[in-house]
């Protein structure tokens, strides 16, 4: 049975933890369903136990990481294993690989070579500090010259081992995306950035999938202000609003939809040689950057594709 590997990239904080626990919530949702993650022994139970935590963390509005340098110096990665199933019947198993924010930040050999081999990659991307800090300080947290490094040396090393796709999530974006000029604040501010990460991907041979997408883990928690001292971001609880996510589900949507292509085309083996694979490449449904923040929720959708499994 194949297993495919989804690891989780981004600087100390920006909310690769977050998202994942937050993603934990959605999981019972989509499990109803015909599509299936279900986990293979306690990583369920441990992401709601992180979620439970990051709800303590964010009432008494303390930061919540559980791979930072400061807790663990020599924890590197924290795998949380699901049986992917269709209709009951287990296709495939899922890893969900999260890592301490250093890695990326010092672009470190064990994260290259976990995307090197890995399925997709989840890059998440702190929205209040893109949109907030100057660009000295974006480049340091969100780290995105690091990032471009990182997946260039992975697409152009001709071992032919690359991700399927590439999903950056915009994280601690509740500000932002609560009115429809700040979402083109937003997407502008993601241009000037990371368009040149994916023109880069673009050009690569077999180009991945890539995916724009904001999220919010905490629809309580908003962007404040910054703070005179350190110059970073501070946020605030709002009152009387219940702990919940917002659009979470996107980044489980993109997973699952490109495991079923996945083993759709594992499926449609016999067709084998370069012309063939050009085709295919040419008739992949693709969602790149084209679409921005708010087309998204339009624009991702699992495909009805479950009777060709």
């Amino acid at each position: 049975m194949e297993q495919f590997e989804v690891v989780m990239i981004g600087n100390t904080r920006v909310g690769k933890t977050s998202m994942l626990a937050a993603l934990s919530n959605e999981l019972n949702e989509y499990n109803a369903g015909k599509v299936q993650l279900e986990p293979t022994t306690h990583e369920f139970m441990v992401l709601n136990e992180q979620w439970n935590e990051m709800e303590e963390k964010v009432e008494s509005q303390a930061p919540f990481t559980t791979l930072s340098e400061e807790l663990d110096g020599t924890l590197n990665v924290v795998e949380h294993k699901f049986d992917f199933k269709v209709d009951g019947s287990k296709e495939a198993t899922v890893l969900f690989t999260d890592t301490r924010g250093g890695m990326t930040g010092n672009l470190d050999e064990e994260l290259i070579e976990r995307v090197n081999n890995a399925f997709g990659v989840y890059c998440v991307v702190d929205a209040s500090v893109l949109m907030e800090c100057p660009a000295s300080k974006n480049d340091r947290i969100n780290c995105p010259k690091t990032i471009k490094r990182l997946l260039g040396e992975v697409y152009n090393d001709g071992d032919g081992r690359q991700p399927r796709f590439v999903a950056f999530v915009l994280t601690k974006c509740e500000k932002y995306m609560a009115s429809k000029k700040g979402q083109t604040e937003l997407a502008n501010a993601f241009h000037e950035k990371y368009d040149n990460i994916v023109k880069m991907l673009d050009k690569v041979e077999c180009a991945p999938n890539v995916y724009v997408v904001a999220i919010q883990t905490m629809t309580c928690v908003s962007f404040f202000k910054l703070n005179d001292s350190t110059g970073l971001p501070e946020f605030r609880v709002l009152p009387k609003k219940e702990f919940k996510t917002k659009d979470c589900a996107y980044p489980l949507v993109i997973l699952l939809k490109e495991l079923i292509n996945a083993i759709e085309e594992a499926r449609r083996g016999i067709f084998a040689g370069p012309i063939i694979d050009w085709l295919l490449k040419l008739l992949r449904i693709r969602k790149n950057l084209k679409a921005y923040l708010s087309e998204v929720d339009s624009k991702i959708e699992i495909p009805d594709l479950y009777e060709e499994l």
